[in-house]
This record gives structure tokens, C-alpha cells and sequence, in this order.
């Protein structure tokens, strides 16, 4: 009765150790990931789509909602079950020159193309002041409507 009792725990304790501990280990890796996603962060869709994140939207009432982008002009929303997993987080860092030589407050022109940013004109960029709010609204809504 004992070698019974003895095998069926460490049957219990083996598939424990092998099954539902690891899926539960992944399961608190992934709410950790999509809870602090960001704009700028690579992730993969379970429909197998790379995207980067340009909107995170917390409705009180529901999901949690992502704008992700997929191609240039083509910007889609998703909850965030659809994601799969995290592939590049973009770091955040205090504001100081780093070892490349440029603020973090400053966005390289080719970085803010590839991120589907307008460029505000970065370091080296000639400032001709800042942008009249209502023309900041009209060329957002002419890009809208192209």
C-alpha cells in the first residue's frame, strides 16, 4: 500500500514539475510582457504578423487595445490576445548623451521613418520654431484622409 501511496506522488509531483509549472511560468512571462508594452516595441501576432506597436489605448471598461503597425500606412487595432509574443522592446532610459553621441530626446531621422513618425526635425535639424497648433491639426488630417 505504501510503494502505491509512494509511486502515485511522485507521479503527481513529476508531471507537476514538467507540465503545469513551466505553463505557468510562460503564462506570467507573457501577462509581464504585454503589460508593459510600448509604442515603438516589435511583437509577434499569433497569426504570425511582425508589427510595432504605435498606440496602447486602456479603456476603463475593457481590453486593453493595440494600434499596430504593419506596413507603412497600414495601421491596425488589436487586443491584446492576438499578440504572441514580445521580439524587440524599444529600452527607456534617462535623458543623457549616450554612447552614440545623441540625447535620448532626440529621435534620428531614420529612426523616426522607420517608426512611422512625421520628422520634427531632430539633432542638426534647422528650427524655424515651433509648429501653430492649427497647422499641426491640418497636416494630420490631410495625412488622414490620403
Amino acid at each position: 500500500m505504501a510503494e502505491v501511496l509512494l509511486i502515485t506522488f511522485l507521479v503527481v509531483g513529476l508531471f507537476y514539475f514538467l507540465f503545469i509549472r513551466p505553463t505557468r511560468r510562460e503564462e506570467s512571462r507573457r501577462k509581464r510582457d504585454l503589460n508593459a508594452l510600448r509604442i515603438g516595441d516589435e511583437v509577434l501576432t499569433r497569426g504570425g504578423l511582425i508589427a510595432t506597436v504605435m498606440t496602447v489605448d486602456t479603456p476603463a471598461d475593457g481590453p486593453m487595445v493595440l494600434g499596430l503597425r504593419l506596413a507603412d500606412g497600414v495601421v491596425v487595432k488589436a487586443r491584446t490576445e492576438a499578440i504572441q509574443e514580445l521580439l524587440v522592446s524599444v529600452e527607456i532610459e534617462d535623458n543623457h548623451e549616450d554612447e552614440d553621441g545623441w540625447e535620448d530626446d532626440e529621435v534620428p531621422a531614420g529612426l523616426a521613418d522607420s517608426l512611422g513618425a512625421p520628422d520634427l526635425g531632430g539633432a542638426g535639424a534647422d528650427d524655424d520654431g515651433p509648429i501653430p497648433d492649427d497647422a499641426a491639426d491640418d497636416a494630420s488630417k490631410a495625412e488622414r484622409s490620403a
